[in-house]
């Protein structure tokens, strides 16, 4: 039996937890509410918080905001130079619209910064056709961080983040920095997009897109016509969904450094090379390394047949690890300029095998268009290597593989993983 003390003791420790786990009940149902603590005013409005904020403020977002008061619209709202947007102390700030509230096409359209602007540590619920933060022809920098960006239904098409728009006419975003980093974006539907990139001076880095079985039908597009582009140690995830097209897709662009990622799960649907890992298109120095391609319908494909004029010649995929398990998968898929000078470069990758990559058309001395890890001699008339084949448009009988120009070159090539390759 119990002494008096000790049911004492046991009454005052409830109590205690009660008071520790009480605020927190409370503050999920209070309606959201926007601190500048700097003023010591509090607003339920992330517009109004904007309105009266001035350069360098920090804004802090506490709660859920929903419909007009999460909204911020270039037309009417013009964020002071240096601003910081950031989620308060305690359970993560939100912004939820419906789509009746979509009326300017995002939750966030910052095009109208009067400078720097910071929006992190968020969460963003996206209704169907609406894009979570946006900008386009404003030029000042713009850091995106640690937000978490999610469709509000299963069904809805979103587009996460979009720095510069490349699908209507403007001039995109140029001159930043932009930052883009740490973000996770679960699902995109299957005409959605994670990030998209138009412009120049921009760091994509470290954000998870796309999970296991949702629909991510383009994980990261870049276009870069003015370049400084990096897209580094993100992890992009098609869930094995046949909705999901690309992962990391660069159209375009020039001066493009693709490195350190993951990308993975791009699976297409029955039809062969109908989904990949790392697109290229149309693109003068772009660089793949050290990513780690695995499970894609196609691991990269470069695509320069589109228009006249050669671009192929000065991208190269390097050092990567280039795996799949999908039934008739391809590693590189290259279509070649029809006035093609120089073969693509794609050497030193590993294949998922250590006698190199094979030819798509099953030629017995094809791929690798040299024997042994160093490619040191010519490759006998043996079969081809083991790993997943490599595809530039030869035909039958035909090299895919080789140093003539609008073929592959995969000499040398890795005969293990790469390390460190991968987010």
């Amino acid at each position: 039996m119990m002494n008096k003390r000790r049911i004492t003791r046991m009454i005052l420790a409830a109590g205690t937890v009660g008071l520790l786990i009480l605020p927190a009940l409370v503050y999920t149902q209070v309606t959201g509410r926007v601190l500048n603590p700097r003023l010591r005013q509090t607003y339920t409005s992330l517009s109004a918080a904007v309105a009266a904020a001035a350069d360098n403020d920090t804004l802090l977002v506490s709660g859920t905001l929903t419909g007009a008061n999460a909204i911020l619209d270039s037309a009417t709202d013009t964020p002071p130079d240096g601003l910081k947007i950031v989620a308060g102390r305690g359970l993560r700030g939100t912004l939820q619209i419906s789509s009746a509230d979509c009326t300017n096409g995002a939750v966030l359209d910052v095009s109208a910064r009067a400078g720097a602007l910071t929006i992190m540590g968020l969460k963003i619920v996206v209704p169907d056709n609406c894009i979570g933060v946006f900008t386009d022809g404003n030029g000042n920098p713009l850091t995106v961080r640690n937000l978490l960006i999610q469709a509000a239904t299963t069904t809805a098409n979103i587009t996460g983040i979009m720095i510069g728009d490349p699908f209507t006419p403007g001039t995109g975003e140029s001159g930043g920095p932009f930052l883009v980093e740490g973000n996770v974006i679960p699902r995109t539907g299957s005409s959605g997009f994670g990030v998209v990139v138009f412009g120049d001076t921009m760091t994509v880095r470290r954000n998870r897109i796309g999970s296991a079985g949702a629909p991510t039908a383009v994980g990261i597009r870049v276009e870069a016509p003015g370049g400084g582009v990096v897209v580094e140690r993100n992890i992009v995830d098609g869930g094995n969904n046949t909705s999901s097209f690309s992962g990391i897709g660069v159209g375009g662009s020039d001066d493009v450094t693709v490195q350190r990622n993951t990308v993975r799960n791009f699976v297409g649907t029955a039809a062969p090379q109908d989904a990949f890992g790392i697109g290229i298109a149309e693109s003068t120095n772009v660089q793949v390394l050290r990513n780690v391609i695995a499970n894609n319908d196609t691991g990269v494909v470069v695509n320069d047949n589109a228009i006249a004029g050669e671009t192929a010649n000065t991208v190269v995929i390097n050092l990567n690890n280039i795996t799949s398990t999908v039934t008739g998968a391809t590693g590189v898929l290259f279509s070649p300029d029809s006035g093609a000078t120089a073969p693509l470069d794609a050497t030193n990758n590993w294949w998922g095998a250590a006698s190199g990559p094979s030819d798509i058309d099953g030629d017995a001395d094809a791929c690798p268009e040299a024997a042994g890890s160093t490619c040191g001699t010519p490759q006998p008339g043996a079969p081809d290597g083991t790993g997943l084949p490599v595809d530039s448009g030869a035909g039958v009988s035909a090299a895919d593989c080789g140093t003539a120009a609008g073929r592959v070159t995969t000499c040398p090539f890795r005969t293990s993983p790469v390390f460190p390759a991968g987010a």
